[in-house]
């Protein structure tokens, strides 16, 4: 009876697993190899051929910078891509220390599985456009409850972080 037991409480102690921040329900291979499947191929975003762009490849800090937002949607029950604190995406960045060149980002609602909301991002034009950005190269998956966050960026080259006064601080 025992083992019985155990199995029928495995797969629930797996589910509650992914009520986390981060959590996505599958790797973070799957969905960087979701995302760089659909920038081979090319796609159209409300009916404008995209053509392929360079795979894009998996940034810590980026999840972070999404951690912070799917965390204050969550909250503060609110959807939108400025938080109540007034900040933005590149707020957001800057505060993990990602230093953006470009920056992005698709938010998600509902969605219950990462296939899902994957999908509905395909499916509205400027969530689409960004996921086909030939300017972003890094991206990272966030999401806390029902709310999703995506973001994308690419780095300042090194020699520019000086010329900018937004990082012109510490140098």
């Amino acid at each position: 009876m025992r083992i019985v037991i155990l199995i029928l409480l495995f797969p629930m102690a797996l589910f509650s697993q992914y009520r986390g921040t981060t959590d996505t329900k599958v790797s973070v291979d799957f969905m960087v190899e979701r995302v760089n499947d659909l920038r081979a191929k090319g796609c159209n975003c409300d009916g404008r051929y995209m053509p392929p762009v360079k795979p894009i490849q998996w940034e810590e800090k980026l999840v972070q910078s999404a951690r912070i937002h799917a965390q204050k949607m969550y909250e503060y029950r609110f959807f939108a891509h400025i938080g109540p604190d007034g900040k933005d995406v590149g707020d957001r960045m800057d505060r993990v220390g990602y230093r953006w060149q470009y920056a992005g980002e698709n938010l998600g609602e509902g969605q219950r599985h990462f296939m899902q909301v994957f999908k509905d991002w395909i499916k509205s034009p400027s969530h689409c456009k960004l996921l086909m950005d030939a300017r972003m190269t890094d991206m990272g998956i966030a999401r806390k409850g029902k709310y999703w966050v995506q973001h994308f960026g690419k780095t300042l080259p090194s020699n520019m972080y000086r010329k900018n006064p937004r990082y012109s601080e510490g140098m």
